[in-house]
C-alpha cells in the first residue's frame, strides 16, 4: 500500500506544451513612427543640414534674414552664444524665431537653430583678385516649422472653447489645413532649406518640390 502511494507521488504528467517562437516580432509604433500631431498645433518633422568645409558666415546670416524679411515673416534672434575658442577654433550657437500670420486664426511658425564647430576665420581671394573672409569648420543647422491656430487666444478662456476649437480644427478647417496651410508650409521650409544648401555650395542644394507650380497650391 505504502508503495502505490509512492509511486503515486512520484508520477508527474507534464501538461505544459513549449511555445513556439513568433518569426516576426510585433513592436509597437509609438517606438519608431512618428507621433500623430494634434489637431490643435499641427507640426512637420524637422530638417538637418551637416556640412564640413569653408563657407561665407555673413552671406549666409544675411541669405536666411532676407529671406524671410521677403516673405513677411518676424523674424528674432533669441540666442547668440560665442563660446571660449579652443585649440580646434570657435564653437558659436544661434536660435532664431520667426513668425507671420496667415489670417487672423492661422500663424506660421520657424525655429532656427546653427550651431558651428572648429571654426577659424581663413582668407580666399575670388576669381575678380579681391580678397574675403571666410569661416572654415563644420556646421550643424536644424529647421523647424509649426502651425498655431487661434494665435490671438480668442478660444483659450473656457475648456468648452477649447473643445469646440479642436472641432473646428478637426471638421470646418480640417481640407484647408491638411491640402492648404500644411503644404504651403511645406514647401517654404524645403525651399528655405534648398537656399541654405546652395549658400553652402553643396551639391545638393535642390529639392523635390522645387519645380511646382502655384496652380497646384490651396493657398
Amino acid at each position: 500500500m505504502l508503495l502505490v502511494v509512492f509511486l503515486k507521488k512520484n508520477r508527474t504528467i507534464n501538461t505544459t506544451k513549449k511555445q513556439s517562437k513568433p518569426l516576426y516580432i510585433l513592436y509597437p509604433k509609438n517606438r519608431y513612427m512618428a507621433k500623430e500631431a494634434s489637431w490643435g498645433e499641427p507640426a512637420e518633422p524637422p530638417t538637418y543640414i551637416r556640412y564640413k568645409g569653408i563657407w561665407d558666415m555673413q552671406d549666409l546670416y544675411e541669405a536666411i534674414y532676407d529671406w524671410f524679411r521677403s516673405r513677411k515673416y518676424k523674424m528674432h534672434e533669441k540666442v547668440y552664444k560665442h563660446k571660449h575658442p579652443s585649440p580646434f577654433g570657435v564653437e558659436r550657437q544661434y536660435v532664431w524665431d520667426a513668425t507671420r500670420k496667415e489670417n487672423d486664426f492661422i500663424q506660421f511658425n520657424y525655429n532656427m537653430y546653427i550651431h558651428t564647430y572648429d571654426a577659424h576665420d581663413v582668407e580666399v581671394v575670388t576669381p575678380d583678385g579681391k580678397k574675403k573672409t571666410f569661416t572654415k569648420g563644420r556646421i550643424w543647422i536644424e529647421i523647424k516649422s509649426s502651425l498655431t491656430t487661434d494665435w490671438e487666444g480668442n478660444w483659450k478662456d473656457k475648456s468648452g472653447f477649447a473643445k469646440l476649437k479642436g472641432f473646428y480644427n478637426k471638421y470646418i478647417i480640417r481640407r484647408s489645413i491638411t491640402q492648404g496651410w500644411n503644404p504651403k508650409k511645406r514647401y517654404e521650409m524645403y525651399e528655405l532649406q534648398a537656399m541654405v544648401k546652395a549658400r553652402l555650395k553643396m551639391e545638393a542644394d535642390e529639392y523635390e518640390h522645387i519645380h511646382r507650380g502655384g496652380v497646384h497650391r490651396r493657398f
